[in-house]
């Protein structure tokens, strides 16, 4: 299996993310700006979520221009989800679909599960990370015999997301969290 993504998934993901991007910053300009309530220009809503979808659109188009460079508009396309032709076994891009699902499912939980449902913010950060760090490399550390160290490694990584997180929210931008 290539590591590397094709032309083709490029092309498409790179179109998702633009739109995207694209709709996030209308959608943060067209908000209402409270200039009759005298809102420091910092701090009008819509700033963040305008910078983020601007972020969003610009690493689309610079996906994009990968995508054409490698011959996007031009390779094949490939069957996602599909039976390899006469072995039986999975095609590649099955257990993407894997993943994409898992990463989903543990994205949901996390917004809708944990975060505002009594648990501390800091507390449910941090089992969102550790969970899915330990999701995704589970089998890969299991194989190596490393999956003490894979634990370790999602149990620092969770720790040091769910304080900077918190951090960064409460202390700099003052926003209250759940």
């Amino acid at each position: 299996m290539s590591d590397k993504p094709s032309a083709k998934a490029d092309l498409i993901w790179a179109l998702g993310w633009i739109a995207f991007g694209a709709a996030l910053v209308y959608g943060s300009w067209t908000m209402d700006r409270l200039e009759t309530m005298h809102i420091n220009p910092y701090t009008v809503p819509g700033l963040v979520p305008g910078i983020l979808g601007g972020g969003i659109l610009l690493m689309g188009v610079m996906l994009l221009g990968r995508a054409l460079r490698a011959g996007g508009f031009h390779a094949r396309a490939v069957g996602i989800g599909t039976r390899a032709e006469g072995n039986g076994a999975p095609a590649e891009g099955a257990s993407d679909w894997r993943r994409l699902a898992l990463a989903a499912v543990l994205c949901l939980g996390y917004g809708a599960g944990l975060v505002g449902r009594g648990v501390p913010f800091w507390a449910a950060t941090f089992v969102f990370v550790f969970v899915t760090i330990a999701a995704f490399q589970w089998p890969e550390r299991r194989a190596k015999g490393e999956s003490a160290r894979g634990l370790a490694f999602a149990a620092a990584c969770a720790a040091g997301t769910a304080l900077g997180v918190t951090l960064v929210f409460q202390e700099l931008f003052l926003v209250r969290l759940p």
